[in-house]
């Protein structure tokens, strides 16, 4: 066996610090990145023949991490609450993709420009219910004021902003409200309006009904999903990132992979798989009339 002495070996440990040095491995650590959110599904899955499969999932997996190559890359399922605080931390970038802004988040988290235009939620109740349209043809809608007036009890999922007048609406009748934060809680609330338990309606976007039928088919068929009168319009979703250093950072290297060609399409192109024809055709006639314009207030 070779036997080196005392001063080959302080030689070879000063050539092998040197060759450290100078190699790319010994370069400053990536920054580290979290990707947090509530593991809402169909946005992420996490169990099942689809499991990592939901748009949110994607747009991390296939275009915001291989963007940020400067990143070292992490994912973190967090109840509402705990994003939240996580989203507030004084050191770390955080972001959470699928945000939508509003005055009192914008004073809280550093956001990203849009990412994606979605269609808003939606109201959905027992198809028995005597407040449920019955109608061929076109969809009806529904306004939001009236069932409320009519006292209906309703379940929310989280903290989710639907819009202004929505969002002033719900807060005029908290006492008609529940809102349910587990990371399942789209799918239970869903569950539950379908077994009659404690609740007339649920604010949910469409396909996650849709998904929740294609798992539970002989609860899904009994509910029914109506557009809301009061959000006639399609809004943006944003990526929410931690309020100090490090997370704008990362929100001004994600605005920067924005403007790269292609980028955006492909995140609205993941979105928009879970939608129906019909929708995703009132996507695609709004995006030919708004050119550019289409990821802009």
């Amino acid at each position: 066996m070779w036997r080196l002495g005392h001063k080959a070996i302080r030689g070879a440990a000063l050539l092998g610090a040197a060759l450290a040095l100078a190699s790319p491995a010994a370069a400053a650590p990536l920054e580290r990145l979290v990707w947090a959110g509530a593991p809402y599904a169909p946005m992420a899955i996490r169990e099942g023949p689809l499991r990592l499969r939901g748009y949110v999932d994607r747009m991390v997996a296939e275009v915001l991490q291989p963007g940020l190559p400067q990143y070292r890359h992490e994912t973190l399922d967090a109840s509402p609450m705990r994003l939240d605080r996580e989203l507030q931390g004084p050191e770390q970038a955080v972001c959470s993709p699928a945000f939508s802004r509003t005055p009192s988040r914008m004073q809280r988290y550093a956001f990203t420009e849009a990412i994606f235009r979605f269609l808003p939620t939606g109201v959905v109740l027992r198809k028995t219910d005597a407040r449920a349209p019955v109608t061929a043809g076109e969809r009806a809608t529904l306004s939001l004021r009236e069932l409320l007036v009519r006292k209906v009890q309703m379940g929310l999922v989280g903290y989710r902003a639907h819009g202004p007048a929505v969002d002033a609406l719900l807060s005029d009748h908290v006492a008609q409200v529940r809102r349910f934060i587990l990371g399942t809680s789209n799918q239970s609330v869903l569950a539950m309006l379908a077994r009659s338990h404690a609740l007339d309606a649920v604010l949910v976007y469409e396909f996650e009904l849709s998904y929740f039928n294609s798992l539970h088919p002989e609860l899904g068929r009994t509910l029914g999903w109506w557009p809301l009168t009061e959000l006639s319009d399609t809004q943006l979703s944003y990526i929410a990132c931690s309020n100090n250093p490090a997370g704008r950072r990362a929100a001004a290297a994600i605005d920067a992979l924005l403007t790269q060609p292609g980028v955006r399409e492909r995140i609205q192109a993941l979105y928009e798989e879970w939608l129906n024809a019909d929708s995703q055709q009132q996507l695609r006639a709004l995006r030919g009339r708004m050119g550019a314009r289409y990821w802009q207030e």
